[in-house]
């Protein structure tokens, strides 16, 4: 019986985040903490999911995806697509056993590091290969069409093509990857879970979603402009369009009236509830800009510019957590994570913090001196928001 394994990193969202939907620039950074999905043959026609935090599963040949558990939909989906792609089926049954050091609900992106290892996994056994970005894009359709997260497709891009130790650019529209970026030495981006649990599939998110796509059809309708994607627009431009043609909110109701919906498959409005469309909008916008300005300041960094570089840099990064809470997606753990970042400044070799991924919780991520580490450590150990011993993320 043949044996496989695919293996695949979580992501650390440096700059970007839930900018991705809306055709952003954002940086991403492969973390060392991996997921492995070993797939073994059997003799048995059915499909076996095994997991040490989730226990087993065996799902029956030809069973719709709605009825297996959910972190099943994960593995399942990706293998559903495959097989559809590719026009294959394995001969026999199989053993889908997956082991994962990537925090789960700490938005770090378990789920499109297990989607990529799957894919991973299945290219071996099948004896195909995805060619350029086709494995993250079919990552991503799992996600949406199956497990029915409303996620982008940065995460799956930064887990299938990240390098360690250095920040990926990708334009999401949808996947245009540019030259990795790397920190200057001695300076590095942590992950510092917070213990608050996050989920894209949660309000906050599908509203912020929602909203930006709202916001960005009310641009398309008032100027009679085709925006395939909001990041098109600049800062300047958002902050000069009127109330009457952006106005800060509107309800689903109004907005329905007005523009007929978005053109978004994976958002839903609600005629009952109020979207704040213009800092949706704007957080995008304004997030693509930071995230260019990060790259031209890490490229042109010298030896004499290096401490009033990194100073900036980490002024972005606390930009763009404001702009997080501006789209609903605080909360007052992160919230104290940041400002103590804040607080101890770059003279101490802090340089700049935000929450990262879907917000709501999940993981802050840290730029600093790596010297200054010991004393990050002893910080998340005062401020704890769960009774976990939740470790740095690198």
């Amino acid at each position: 019986m043949k044996t496989v394994f695919g293996e695949a990193p979580g992501r650390l969202d440096f700059m970007g985040g839930v900018a991705d939907y809306s055709g952003s620039l954002v940086l991403e950074m492969p973390l060392s903490l991996t997921t492995r999905v070993t797939l073994t043959e059997q003799a048995a026609r059915e499909w076996v999911f095994t997991s040490p935090s989730e226990g087993q599963c065996a799902v029956a040949i030809g069973t719709p995806p709605a009825e297996v558990p959910r972190w099943v939909r994960y593995p399942y989906g990706c293998f559903l697509l495959a097989c559809e792609a590719w026009q294959w089926r394995p001969r026999r049954g199989l053993m889908f056993s997956i082991r994962s050091r990537v925090p789960v609900s700490m938005g770090v992106s378990s789920s499109a590091a297990l989607e990529v290892a799957t894919l991973r996994a299945l290219e071996k056994l099948a004896g195909r290969r995805f060619k350029g970005t086709a494995l993250a894009r079919l990552a991503q359709r799992a996600e949406n069409e199956i497990v029915g997260a409303p996620c982008g497709l940065m995460d799956q891009l930064a887990s299938a093509h990240g390098v360690r130790g250095a920040l990926l650019p990708i334009l999401c529209r949808p996947d245009v990857l540019g030259d990795p970026v790397r920190l200057p030495p001695g300076v590095v981006a942590v992950g510092w879970p917070s213990g608050v649990k996050h989920a894209v599939t949660a309000s906050p998110y599908a509203t912020a979603r929602a909203g930006a796509f709202m916001g960005k059809r009310l641009i398309g309708r008032a100027t009679g402009r085709r925006l395939a994607h909001a990041a098109e627009l600049t800062p300047a431009e958002v902050r000069s369009f009127p109330l009457a043609v952006l106005p800060e909110t509107i309800t689903g109701r109004a907005f329905l009236a007005r523009c007929g919906g978005v053109d978004d498959p994976l958002s839903r409005i609600d005629p009952a509830k109020s979207y704040g469309v213009r800092a949706a909008v704007s957080f995008p916008v304004e997030e693509s800009f930071r995230s260019q300005a990060a790259v031209a300041l890490l490229r042109g960094i010298t030896a004499k510019s290096r401490e009033e570089t990194l100073r900036v840099l980490g002024e972005l990064l606390f930009q763009s957590h404001a702009g997080y809470s501006s789209i609903g997606l605080g909360c007052p753990e992160t919230e104290q994570m940041v400002a103590a970042v804040r607080a101890l400044g770059s003279g101490r070799g802090f340089y700049g913090a935000r929450v990262s991924g879907g917000g709501s919780g999940g993981t802050v991520v840290v730029l600093l001196r790596r010297t200054a580490l010991p004393e990050l450590k002893r910080l998340a150990a005062r401020l704890r928001f769960s009774r976990e011993k939740l470790p740095l993320l690198q």
